[in-house]
C-alpha cells in the first residue's frame, strides 16, 4: 500500500463460552465482505496468534485513504450493525481497534505466511524507517509495514457499546512480514527491537480492489 494510506487495525481475544464456529462463519459470511463493500475499503487480513503478549486475533483493512475511515457510508455501517454483528460484539474481549496512516511500506508484494507485530501507545521515534529498512534486507523477512494512528480521522465506533470492555487504541503499529519465525525473530533482535513481539499465522487474505482514491 502507498504511504498515505488508510489502515484499520483491530486486534481481539473471544469469550471462553464464545461458539468459535459461530464466530469464524460471522467474520467470512457477514463481517468481511460487509466491510469490503464500503467504498474505498481495498483488502481485508485475518491472522491468529502463534505466540506472543497480544491478542489472539488480527484482522486489518487497507483504505484508499484514511478519510475512509470517517466517512459517511463508514460510519453508517457502524451504526446499523447487522444482528449477528450484535450477537458477536458481546463476545470481543480485549479489543484495540486503531485507525492509522501508512507511514512506510516495504518489501515484496503479496501475504507471507508469518507476521510478528510491534505495538506501542508513543508515536515512531526518529529513525525508525531506517531500522526497519535493515530488518528487511535479513533473510526471512519480505515485507515491513508502519501505521502510525490518526487522530485527524479517528471518530469513536457506535460498535464500542456492544462490546463489554470498550476498545483501546494504539499510537504506532509495526508489522513484519516473512517465511520463517526464527529468522524474522533474529533479524529484529539484530537491528535493536528489543520488545517482545507477538506472532501471528495468516488465516484469509482478500483479493485487492482498484487503489484509486475514494472522496468521502
Amino acid at each position: 500500500m502507498a504511504k498515505g494510506g488508510g489502515l484499520l487495525c483491530v486486534m481481539n481475544d473471544v469469550a471462553a463460552a464464545c461458539d468459535r464456529r459461530d464466530y469464524e462463519a460471522w467474520y467470512q459470511q457477514d463481517h468481511v465482505p460487509d466491510r469490503l463493500g464500503i467504498p474505498g475499503f481495498q483488502t481485508a487480513r485475518r491472522y491468529r496468534r502463534l505466540n506472543g503478549p497480544r491478542a489472539e486475533f488480527l484482522t486489518f483493512y487497507e483504505t484508499a485513504t484514511p478519510e475512509v475511515l470517517c466517512s459517511a457510508p463508514y460510519l453508517k455501517r457502524l451504526a446499523e450493525p447487522t444482528a449477528w454483528t450484535a450477537r458477536i460484539m458481546a463476545q470481543l474481549r480485549t479489543m484495540s481497534r486503531s485507525i492509522c496512516r501508512v507511514v512506510l511500506d516495504q518489501g515484496q508484494a503479496g501475504a507471507g505466511g508469518l507476521l510478528a507485530l510491534l505495538a506501542h501507545n508513543e508515536a515512531p521515534s526518529s529513525g525508525l524507517e531506517a531500522q526497519l529498512s535493515a530488518v528487511l534486507a535479513q533473510p526471512g523477512v519480505t515485507r515491513v509495514r508502519l501505521w502510525r494512528g490518526d487522530p485527524s480521522v479517528t471518530v469513536p465506533s457506535p460498535e464500542e457499546k456492544l462490546r463489554p470492555d470498550g476498545d483501546a487504541a494504539f499510537a504506532s503499529i509495526i508489522v513484519f512480514e516473512g517465511t520463517n519465525a526464527e529468522m524474522i525473530q533474529a533479524a529484529l533482535v539484530a537491528q535493536g527491537f528489543t520488545a517482545t513481539p507477538t506472532f501471528y499465522s495468516l488465516i484469509y487474505a482478500s483479493p485487492e480492489k482498484s487503489s484509486k482514491e475514494v472522496t468521502p
